[in-house]
């Protein structure tokens, strides 16, 4: 049955395509997350040192890294309806595989073939906020769907397999892993019959909710063709912006895999309790997602200058985050440094609408082949933190761990501050077009 589409009020399938963003952000780490969760239970189960737990840790961000770009790619030519339910069946499937394999080698293939499902979730993501939503909001929308929504679901993870399935219904870990597992395919169905590509697609949509979504963007016309701009300029501003990515994600490794190991091991802390106390830090991440996209968008009004405005938000948060993780160090009740590491989490993660934000501006109709090439950098950083924290921890301990990722905020924050987020990588011109202006190499598609 064909539904009409009224003319003469927006109608608001908008906020509908803005749950379902939210929920994909959402499941996606409920999934990743849980990981971090069974770890110790698997550890102990399986005998595996930290070392050889950090390279599982890694595994996943290797074909996590390296499923990036060809996700998004993936969501340029056959759009998100296809690929995101598409990846959403395969990780669900696999995360439940730990389960299923004993010994190290069989949980690495196992880790990689999840990694490399999820991959395309985020940088299609990155596409629907950009086809979907009106330049003024988009920020404050990526704040909420890839910030707010994706640490909201980091955090229950803890609350959901440990907290809930493991430690109040009394799941063993692998059966824990199966339920969620059944959930994502369930989501996965539903996704695919209420989600469209553009609004221009969506039987639902009235013309005027398509002009409001077209507000403030540059008009396209048919002959129009995206190129990407390869200026000498261009390559330090994504090297500086690469940069930033690495070492983002890197630290972020700390709260995805290693929380909960802390506080059982360095607190004492059951698995009921464990649940509730790890997922603080993340609920700190969501709200500060949250607020960050935000604060992005007032300053950007407020100021007139773009960059200013993303790169203050971005270094500022970093820099907290430092001087808090650090801090932590001193408080002895596990609960205290939890709260702690709530208040570093919030300001370090209220720079992720600032990552989206630029990932959109400098990749405009290219975005989403933009936010693979990017997040490939961040996931190539928590490759190589998944070992490089397992031997630290291993070697030197928890605190030295701690000092370690303060010190890689900082980094952070200082190649924040040389991103120019008004630097388009992807330029528009027609066929007929002159090619832009430029003293170094040319544009090349």
């Amino acid at each position: 049955m064909t539904i009409s589409r009224p003319t003469s009020h927006p109608t608001r399938i908008r906020w509908l395509i803005f749950w379902l963003a939210c929920l994909t952000s959402f499941l996606n780490y409920v999934h990743r997350y849980s990981w971090g969760v069974v770890k110790p239970s698997l550890q102990a189960e399986y005998q595996l040192s930290d070392g050889e737990v950090g390279w599982l840790d890694a595994a996943f961000n290797l074909t996590y890294a390296l499923g990036q770009f060809p996700g998004g790619l993936a969501g340029d030519v056959f759009g998100p309806r296809l690929v995101i339910p598409t990846a959403a069946v395969l990780w669900s499937l696999v995360v439940a595989a730990p389960g299923l394999v004993t010994g190290f080698w069989q949980l690495y293939v196992v880790r990689l073939l999840f990694g490399a499902a999820q991959a395309p979730a985020y940088p299609n993501l990155g596409k629907i906020t950009k086809s979907w939503f009106a330049l003024s909001i988009r920020t404050s929308v990526q704040g909420i769907v890839a910030s707010f929504s994706g640490r909201a679901g980091a955090a229950c993870a803890s609350l959901i397999v440990a907290t809930l399935l493991i430690g109040q219904f009394g799941l063993t870990w692998q059966n824990a892993l199966w339920v969620i597992a059944v959930a994502g395919v369930f989501f996965a169905v539903a996704f695919r019959l209420l989600f469209r590509n553009t609004p221009e697609e969506h039987p639902w949509t009235s013309q005027s909710e398509q002009e409001l979504i077209q507000v403030g963007e540059e008009s396209v016309s048919k002959e129009t063709s995206s190129r990407f701009h390869w200026s000498k300029a261009n390559r330090y501003n994504l090297g500086f912006f690469l940069a930033a990515s690495f070492c983002s994600t890197f630290a972020d490794n700390l709260f995805v895999f290693w929380m909960p190991k802390f506080l059982i091991d360095e607190k004492g802390f059951g698995t009921f309790e464990m649940g509730i106390f790890a997922s603080l830090p993340l609920w700190g991440g969501a709200l500060g997602g949250l607020c960050g996209g935000f604060v992005n968008d007032f300053l950007i009004r407020a100021t007139g200058n773009r960059r200013l405005a993303r790169s203050l938000v971005a270094s500022v948060g970093k820099l907290l985050a430092a001087v808090l993780i650090v801090a932590s160090l001193a408080a002895e009740d596990g609960r205290v440094v939890m709260v702690v590491l709530f208040c570093c989490k919030f300001f370090s993660d209220w720079s992720q609408p600032t990552w989206w934000g630029t990932v959109t501006d400098i990749g405009g109709p290219a975005a989403g082949r933009v936010f693979g090439m990017v997040n490939m950098f961040g996931s190539i950083g928590a490759f190589i933190a998944g070992p490089t924290m397992g031997y630290v921890k291993q070697y030197l301990g928890f605190e030295a761990l701690f000092c370690f990722v303060g010190a890689i905020y900082v980094l952070t924050a200082i190649w924040w501050v040389c991103v120019d987020c008004t630097r388009k990588l992807v330029v528009t011109t027609t066929d007929n077009a002159d090619e832009p202006d430029n003293n170094d190499e040319p544009v090349v598609r």
